[in-house]
C-alpha cells in the first residue's frame, strides 16, 4: 500500500494554490474577494445560493462554506467534485509517492478510523467536515481550528456554531470531556434562536422606549444639530440602552439615515480583577476565566465612519424626520396588522397632514405638509413637525401666435397690453402699427410707382405736395410702393412730395409682466399683435408614500376641463394643487380622512336633525304634490337635474351640474384593444430549487370538472347608452365640472332624481374564444347576463376543444359587470366577465383581463366558502374559485415591490396528461391563502415529462407591493399529478446536498382539502422560481389609434390606467394633422372651437423605472362628439301672477358669437319675448341680466323658455334661473 508523508502533501499544496483548483469550477465574487491576500469568496458549488458564502484561504490551503458546512483542502475538493481517490488527486497535482509498506496494525488502525468516520457521518448527516479529512490528516488540524475561530478573534476562543446547520442542541455525555468551544457554540445558538424569535415582531432599529429626536437647523440652514434622547433600541435580538447624544453638522440636503451603531468590546481579568476565579477551594480560584463580551449602542449617522454595525432608526429628508412613530414600534406585529387595516380602510389621514402653499422661492414652489398621523398601506406614519416640500416649477408652455390687440395710449405714448392667456413665459415677437410721413421723389415714368421706405405697409393716409392734397382716387398702395396708375393728377416728374402711411413694425417690449406687455411707438387705436409663450394651468397632487415621505404628482396641463391626477396605488393623496403660475397655488386638502366613532356619531345626530328639519319644511311646502314647481308664484331651478323641465315639450339644451349648456351629441366611438406597459425581460427574483420528493396536488381526487377558459374581445366598454328624453346625460360625459358664477361651487355629488336616465350597455359585437371543451363538443348554450344568445346553428368545438365566434350584446342590459357563460353538450362550461361603465376600477379590470376561468357551482359534500364577486346560477362563488378542491399553495413575500410575470414549478409525477393544471396568484391574510385571485394561467399536460418545468405566465405582469405576503395556488382535476418539493432532512439527488434547514425561509407550503381550511408544511417547500420582470427602456410611446374622425367638436378619452407607485406616470397624446400634440389625462374632455374633420392619432406615453411600469388596460375608448348650434329649455307650468310684469333672472356667460333669448307663454304655445331691462356684473365674465315682460298674467299656469344659440367657438352657459310675476 502506498503512503504519502505529511511533508510531501504540504509541498503539493504549496505548489497548487487551492484558489487555482477551485477557480476552475466557480466564479469568484469580485466585491468580497481580495486576491492580493489570497482571500477568495464565491457562491458554493455544493448547494444553490445567491449570496456568496463559500470561503477559500490560500495561506491555509482550506475552504469552507458557511451555508452548507462543506470544508476541506485541495484533495478533499477534487475527491468531492471530480470523484477522484486521494491517490488520484495526488497524482493529478504532481505528487511523488514514497513507497513504504504499512504494517498490519497500521492498516487495521486506518480501517478502524474510517469505520468511525462512517458511523459519525451516519449519526450526524449534516455534521461539519471534521471527519472528512485526507488520509493521514488529523481532524483537529490548525486549518479546522481556523474555520471555527470565535468572531471575537481572541486567541484560543473557538465556536462551531453554524446558522445553516441542522444542529439544534448539545447533548453532554458522562465520561466525556467538555470543550470551551461547546459553551461558546451553545451561547451563540441561543442568541441566534432568540434573534429569530425577536425578528418575528421587531426589526433592527425599532424603539422600545425613548429615543426621541429633535432637529435644530443651523444658520445657514444647510446643516442642523440633531439631538437624540436616551432610549431602548432593539438590535440583533436584544433590547439595548442607548445614551443621549447631540450630533452637530448633519446635512439638511437629501436623505440622511439616523440610527445606532453596535460597538462590541471584550473584558478580561486584566481589565477587571473581579473576573478571576472566586470559588475558594477549587483549582479555578484566582485563575482567569471566561472573557466577557459587552455591547454598547451609540447614536450615529450612516456613513460617519464610526466603528460598529449600523441599524437605522430614523430617516431625515431635507431636514425633516419622515416617521416619528412612538415606541414601541415592532415591525413584525405592525406588518400583520397593516394587511387588515389596508384591506378594510385603504390609505387615510388620522389627523393633521394639511398642505399649505408657501409661494415661490426662486424657481421652486414651496409647500408645507403639517405635522400629523397617516396610515399608508396599513403602516402608521407619524410626524411631530411640518415637512417642507420644494418643487421646481415646470409649466407646459403653449405658443400663442399673433394675438390681436389695439394700441391704447396710456398717457405717455406707450400702451400696456393685457394678454388673453396669462401668465407669460416669454414674448417671442411684438408688432405695432406705426404712422410715418416720408418725403419721396416722383419717378420719371408717368403713372408709375414710387417705392416707400418701409415694408409691411398697411394703408396710405394722405399724399401732399406743397399746399395741395392729392385725391385718394388718384393713387393706390401696391405692395410697398405708391402707384399713380389711376387717372388723375400726380406730382411732377422728379418733384418731391410727402406720403403719410401706416406700416407694421416689430418692436422690443419696454416691459413684460406675467399678464401685460408694455409697448411704445405705435399708432393710437391701431392693431397690435403679440406672439408669446404662455404657461398652461395644471392640477397636481401632493401625497405621502409608504415610508411617510412626500410625493409630488404632476397632472396634465389644460386650459379648460383640467382633471386632478390619479394617485398611484402606494400613495396617500393629501391635496390637489391648482396651478395658474401667477399667484400662490390654490391647495385643496381633499385627502381621505379617518373619523372616530364619536365624530361619526355626531355626524349622524346632525344628519338626523337636518332630515327632521327638512321633513317639516317639505310638509309645509309639499313640493312634489300640490305645488311641485314653484312656491307663491316664484320659480327657481338650480339646474341640478331635469326635474323642472316639461317632459311633454321637445327641448334640446343640456343641464350639466348646475349649468344649462348647448348639448353635445356622440357621433363616433372607437375602442382600442390590447393592454400596454413598458417593454420587459423576465428574471428570476425568488427561487427554491432543491428537490427531494414529490407531493400530489389533489391526492384525494376531490374535484369537479375543470372549467374551460373564455376570453372576450373587447372585455370592457367605457361608453354606454342612456334611455332619456333629454340631452343632459350624454352632455355630462363630454364636459368636466363646468365654470360657475363667482361665489358658487360646482356640485360633484350624485343628486337624487325622481326619474333618472337609465344607462345600458351598447349593443356591440364581441369576439369570443373558448378553450377546454371536449373535441367535437357542440355548444348548447351561450348566455349574456342570463339572456340566451346562442347562435343558430350552434358552433362545435374543434379537435383541440376550441370554439370561436362573435356575439352581440342584447338590448337593454344595465351597465356594470356582467357574466357571459357558455355550456357544452358534454357538460363542459366556460365563463367570462364583461364590464361596461363610464369609469372602471383597476381591480375590476384586473379580474376581467386576467381571470379567464370561472368556477362551477359547488356540489353536495363539498363545502365551498368563498367571497362574493359574481352570481353564477344563483350560487355565490368567487371567479376562478375551487373547481379543484385539493390545492397546494406556496406563500412568499417580496423585500422590494416588483411586477410578477408568473411562476415556474417542477413536475414530480404525471397522471392523465389530458388533465391540466391551473396556477393562480392570490392574496394572503394572516399567513393563510385566500380565494381572492389576482391572476391565473392554465397549463396543459400533454407531452410533459417528469422533471419538466411548468411555466405559468399571467397575461400582464402584476405589481405586488413589498412587505406583504402573497401566494401561488396550484389546482388540478387529476389525482396523480404531483409537484417537486424539498423536505428538511432529505438529500437532493441531483446535487447530493442535504437539506439541513427549511429550504425557503420566507414562505410556507400549504395544502388543503377544500381551499378553505389550510395545513402548513413547515419542513417542506415547493420547487419554484418566481418570475419578475425588468423594464428597458423606462419610457415608451404606443400608437393606439389612427383614423379619420368626421365633423366633431369635442373629444373624450376613457381608459383604465394602473399606476403602481409614484415612480410611474401616464398620459394620452392626441396628434392632429397639423402636427399639434395635445396632452390629455384619462377622463379629461377636450373642447375645440371649430368643426374638425381630419385624421388624428391617439397615443399613450408610459414612464416608469427599471422595476416599475404603469399598466394601460385594454379597452381605451376615443369618443367624438359634436356640439349643437342651438338648444332650448322649457319649464313645467306654474302660476305666473304677472298683472304688472313678469321677471326672469339668471347668471349667464356669453362668449362672442353666443346669444340667449327668453320667452313666456300661458301653457298655450304662444310664446312672448322678454327684454333685458338691466344687467349686473358678477365677475369673471359672468353677467346677471334681468328680463321683463309687461304684463303677463298666467294665473292658471304658464311656462318659461330659454333658447341658447352658439357653436363650437361660442358656447353659452346659464345658471341659477329665477322667475316670478308681479
Amino acid at each position: 500500500m502506498t503512503r504519502y508523508t505529511e511533508a510531501e502533501k504540504e509541498r503539493v499544496k504549496d505548489r497548487n494554490p487551492i484558489s487555482t483548483i477551485i477557480g476552475r469550477h466557480v466564479t469568484w465574487d469580485r466585491a468580497k474577494t481580495n486576491a492580493g491576500t489570497g482571500d477568495f469568496w464565491a457562491c458554493c458549488p455544493f448547494h444553490a445560493e445567491s449570496t456568496p458564502s463559500f470561503h477559500c484561504l490560500d495561506r491555509e490551503h482550506r475552504y469552507k462554506c458557511f451555508g452548507c458546512g462543506a470544508s476541506g483542502d485541495q484533495f478533499t475538493f477534487l475527491e468531492t467534485v471530480e470523484g477522484l481517490s486521494f491517490v488520484e488527486a495526488m497524482e493529478r497535482l504532481g505528487g511523488n509517492a514514497e513507497a513504504e509498506p504499512l504494517s498490519p496494525d497500521r492498516i487495521a488502525a486506518d480501517r478502524a478510523k474510517a469505520e468511525d468516520r462512517r458511523r459519525k457521518q451516519e449519526a450526524f448527516p449534516d455534521g461539519h467536515s471534521l471527519w472528512r479529512n485526507s488520509p493521514g490528516q488529523s481532524s483537529n488540524s490548525f486549518g479546522d481550528h481556523l474555520m471555527f475561530q470565535h468572531p471575537s478573534g481572541i486567541a484560543g476562543a473557538n465556536d462551531r456554531f453554524d446558522p445553516a446547520s441542522a444542529w439544534t442542541a448539545l447533548v453532554y455525555l458522562s465520561g466525556r470531556y467538555t470543550q470551551p468551544s461547546e459553551y461558546n457554540e451553545m451561547q451563540s445558538r441561543f442568541l441566534h434562536q432568540l434573534k429569530g424569535v425577536g425578528n418575528l415582531v421587531a426589526a433592527d432599529g425599532n424603539r422600545r422606549s425613548g429615543g426621541d429626536i429633535i432637529v435644530t437647523p443651523d444658520d445657514p440652514a444647510t446643516t442642523a444639530m440633531v439631538q437624540l434622547a436616551e432610549g431602548m433600541i432593539y438590535v440583533g435580538g436584544l433590547i439595548h440602552p442607548v445614551p443621549a447624544k447631540t450630533i452637530p453638522g448633519v446635512s439638511m440636503v437629501g436623505d440622511v439615515s439616523v440610527g445606532v451603531r453596535v460597538q462590541k468590546s471584550y473584558i478580561t481579568h486584566e481589565d477587571e480583577e473581579d473576573l478571576l476565579g472566586i470559588d475558594e477551594g477549587t483549582e479555578s480560584f484566582g485563575e482567569p476565566g471566561a472573557v466577557r463580551e459587552a455591547r454598547h449602542l451609540t447614536w450615529s449617522i450612516d456613513g460617519d465612519g464610526l466603528e460598529g454595525d449600523f441599524a437605522q432608526v430614523y430617516t431625515m429628508r431635507d431636514g425633516a424626520i419622515i416617521d416619528q412613530g412612538p415606541p414601541p414600534a415592532l415591525t413584525g406585529v405592525l406588518q400583520q396588522i397593516s394587511g387588515y387595516d389596508f384591506d378594510s380602510n385603504g390609505h387615510y389621514i388620522v389627523e393633521g397632514c394639511n398642505v399649505v402653499p408657501l409661494g415661490r422661492s426662486g424657481a421652486e414652489q414651496v409647500y408645507s405638509i403639517g405635522a400629523g398621523i397617516a396610515n399608508i398601506r396599513g403602516w402608521k406614519r407619524i410626524r411631530e413637525s411640518a415637512l417642507r416640500l420644494a418643487v421646481p416649477e415646470d409649466p407646459e408652455l403653449e405658443a400663442v401666435d399673433l394675438e390681436p390687440h389695439t394700441y391704447i395710449d396710456s398717457g405717455d405714448g406707450s400702451a400696456v397690453i393685457s394678454i388673453h392667456l396669462p401668465p407669460i413665459a416669454s414674448v417671442t415677437a411684438a408688432t405695432v402699427t406705426k404712422e410715418i410721413t416720408e418725403v419721396i421723389t416722383r419717378g420719371a415714368v408717368p403713372g408709375g410707382s414710387d417705392l416707400l421706405g418701409n415694408s409691411s405697409i398697411v394703408e396710405i393716409l394722405s399724399v401732399e405736395q406743397s399746399a395741395s392734397t392729392f385725391d385718394p382716387a388718384t393713387y393706390t398702395l401696391e405692395g410697398n410702393s405708391i402707384s399713380w396708375a389711376p387717372p388723375g393728377a400726380e406730382p411732377a416728374q422728379a418733384s418731391s412730395y410727402s406720403v403719410t402711411y401706416l406700416y407694421y413694425d416689430t418692436v422690443t417690449p419696454d416691459e413684460v409682466t406675467e399678464t401685460t406687455v408694455k409697448l411704445s411707438g405705435g399708432a393710437v387705436n391701431k392693431p397690435v399683435t403679440i406672439t408669446y409663450q404662455s404657461k398652461k394651468p395644471r392640477i397636481d397632487a401632493i401625497g405621502l408614500d409608504q415610508t411617510g415621505a412626500a410625493v409630488y404628482i404632476n397632472g396634465v396641463s389644460a386650459r379648460k376641463n383640467a382633471v386632478a391626477p390619479k394617485a398611484p396605488s402606494d400613495v396617500l393623496k393629501l391635496a390637489d394643487v391648482h396651478l395658474d403660475w401667477q399667484s400662490v397655488p390654490t391647495v385643496i386638502n381633499n385627502g381621505t380622512k379617518n373619523y372616530t366613532y364619536d365624530e361619526m356619531r355626531r355626524f349622524f345626530e346632525l344628519l338626523e336633525t337636518v332630515v327632521q328639519q327638512f321633513d317639516r319644511s317639505e310638509q309645509r311646502r309639499d313640493i312634489h304634490s300640490r305645488d311641485s314647481v314653484a312656491r307663491d308664484g316664484i320659480f327657481t331651478d338650480l339646474l341640478q337635474n331635469d326635474f323642472y323641465r316639461d317632459a311633454g315639450e321637445p327641448q334640446t339644451a343640456a343641464i350639466n351640474r348646475g349649468v344649462l349648456q348647448l348639448a353635445v351629441d356622440g357621433v363616433d366611438v372607437q375602442s382600442v384593444a390590447g393592454t400596454h406597459m413598458l417593454d420587459w425581460q423576465e428574471e428570476v427574483i425568488l427561487f427554491q430549487r432543491l428537490s427531494t420528493r414529490s407531493l400530489r396536488i389533489n391526492p384525494y381526487a376531490n374535484f369537479l370538472t375543470m372549467p374551460g377558459a373564455m376570453r372576450l374581445q373587447p372585455a370592457s366598454d367605457f361608453w354606454t347608452d342612456h334611455i332619456t328624453e333629454f340631452t343632459s346625460a350624454i352632455t355630462r360625459e363630454f364636459t368636466a365640472a363646468p365654470d360657475q358664477p363667482p361665489g358658487q361651487t360646482t356640485l360633484t355629488e350624485e343628486v337624487s332624481e325622481t326619474v333618472s336616465a337609465a344607462a345600458t350597455l351598447r349593443e356591440i359585437d364581441l369576439e369570443f374564444t373558448i378553450e377546454g371543451f371536449a373535441a367535437n363538443e357542440p355548444l348548447t348554450a351561450l348566455l349574456f347576463d342570463g339572456i340566451d344568445i346562442t347562435p343558430d346553428p350552434a358552433p362545435v368545438a374543434d379537435l383541440n376543444g376550441e370554439i370561436s365566434g362573435t356575439l352581440t350584446i342584447p338590448p337593454l342590459v344595465p351597465t356594470g359587470v356582467r357574466l357571459v357563460r357558455a355550456e357544452g353538450a358534454a357538460d363542459s362550461f366556460a365563463e367570462a366577465l364583461f364590464v361596461g361603465e363610464g369609469t372602471i376600477e383597476t381591480e375590476v379590470m384586473r379580474r376581467v383581463n386576467l381571470v379567464t376561468r370561472a368556477a362551477p357551482p359547488p356540489v353536495v359534500n363539498i363545502t365551498n366558502i368563498t367571497n362574493v364577486t359574481q352570481n353564477v346560477t344563483n350560487v355565490v362563488t368567487r371567479t376562478g374559485g375551487a373547481a379543484s378542491q385539493d390545492p397546494l399553495a406556496q406563500t412568499f413575500s417580496l423585500f422590494q415591490g416588483a411586477h410578477i410575470a408568473g411562476v415556474n414549478i417542477r413536475i414530480g409525477e404525471i397522471g392523465d396528461p389530458n388533465n391540466g393544471v391551473r396556477v393562480q396568484l392570490c392574496t394572503v391574510i394572516n399567513g393563510y391563502p385566500t380565494n381572492d385571485i389576482i391572476a391565473e394561467d392554465f397549463l396543459a399536460m400533454q407531452g410533459r415529462q417528469v422533471g419538466d418545468i411548468l411555466e405559468a405566465r399571467w397575461d400582464v405582469p402584476i405589481y405586488l407591493p413589498p412587505a406583504r405576503e402573497f401566494c401561488f395556488v396550484i389546482l388540478t382535476d387529476d389525482a396523480a399529478h404531483a409537484l417537486s418539493i424539498a423536505r428538511m432532512g432529505d438529500v437532493d439527488p441531483a446535487t447530493g446536498q442535504l437539506v439541513s434547514a427549511q429550504p425557503y425561509t420566507v414562505g410556507t407550503l400549504f395544502s388543503s382539502a377544500n381551499r378553505t381550511a389550510w395545513t402548513a408544511h413547515q419542513e417542506e417547500d415547493l420547487w419554484f422560481e418566481l418570475i419578475g420582470v425588468r423594464f428597458n427602456p423606462v419610457q415608451k410611446t404606443v400608437d393606439l389609434y389612427t383614423g379619420t374622425l368626421s365633423a366633431f367638436t369635442d373629444l373624450l378619452i376613457r381608459g383604465a390606467v394602473e399606476l403602481p407607485t409614484a415612480n410611474t406616470t401616464f398620459r394620452y397624446e392626441l396628434v392632429r394633422e397639423s402636427g399639434q400634440v395635445i396632452r390629455v389625462a384619462p377622463e379629461q374632455p377636450l373642447e375645440f372651437d371649430e368643426l374638425i374633420d381630419e385624421v388624428v392619432t391617439l397615443r399613450a406615453v408610459l414612464n416608469g423605472s427599471a422595476t416599475e411600469s404603469p399598466i394601460l388596460w385594454s379597452g381605451t375608448t376615443l369618443i367624438a362628439g359634436r356640439v349643437r348650434s342651438s338648444g332650448d329649455y322649457v319649464t313645467k307650468e306654474w302660476p305666473i301672477r304677472g298683472l304688472t310684469r313678469a321677471n326672469t333672472l339668471f347668471a349667464q356667460l356669453l362668449p362672442p358669437g353666443a346669444s340667449v333669448t327668453v320667452e313666456m307663454d300661458k301653457s298655450d304655445g304662444n310664446w312672448a319675448p322678454l327684454a333685458v331691462v338691466e344687467s349686473a356684473d358678477l365677475g369673471g365674465g359672468w353677467q346677471e341680466p334681468r328680463y321683463e315682460i309687461a304684463p303677463h298674467d298666467a294665473t292658471t299656469g304658464g311656462r318659461l323658455r330659454i333658447t341658447l344659440n352658439g357653436g363650437p367657438g361660442a358656447r353659452p352657459s346659464i345658471a341659477d334661473i329665477r322667475s316670478y310675476g308681479i
